[in-house]
């Protein structure tokens, strides 16, 4: 996500280890505010849609106890195996098993740019679907379900 390592985020995860300021500093970014502000930036197309229940239980995944530890390693790219996007495509080129991709026209720009790498890849299908972001699979559960049945179908 963050286009390879950077030492920056070496501190901040190391911060947010720390006992006492570490939560305050999670919770500082995890409040209903924060959530629904990136929600509607880059994860949903219908900034409506994380309302309600779903947004308590959205909220309620970053209450448990250790919630912080993962979450502040998947924004810092910590959780990432792979360090750049040509280590990426390399192992999708070796994939012995076709690959779909399935993402929504409102995907913001560098996540798109990433899928856009990853369809050139020989073996994998991309399907772009007419609304949606980074959770297009959340807000869109048909339609991705319409983009997946015709992939599985076909053995080719």
């Amino acid at each position: 996500m963050m286009d390879g390592q950077r030492p920056l985020f070496d501190r901040i995860c190391r911060l947010v280890d720390l006992p006492v300021i570490g939560p305050l500093l999670y919770r500082l970014n995890v409040n209903r505010f924060v959530i629904r502000y990136m929600a509607a930036g880059h994860v949903y197309a219908d900034a409506a849609w994380l309302h309600g229940q779903r947004l308590r239980d959205k909220l309620a995944v970053t209450r448990p106890p250790g919630a912080r530890f993962a979450s502040v390693r998947f924004v810092a790219g910590k959780l990432d195996p792979l360090a750049t996007r040509s280590e990426f495509l390399d192992l999708a080129r070796r994939s012995p098993v076709r690959i779909l991709m399935v993402y929504g026209a409102q995907t913001p720009s560098r996540s798109r740019a990433e899928m856009e790498a990853l369809a050139s890849v020989h073996r994998v299908q991309s399907v772009m679907l007419p609304r949606g972001k980074l959770s297009v699979h959340e807000e869109f559960p048909d339609l991705v379900a319409e983009a997946i049945g015709p992939f599985l179908l076909d053995q080719n």
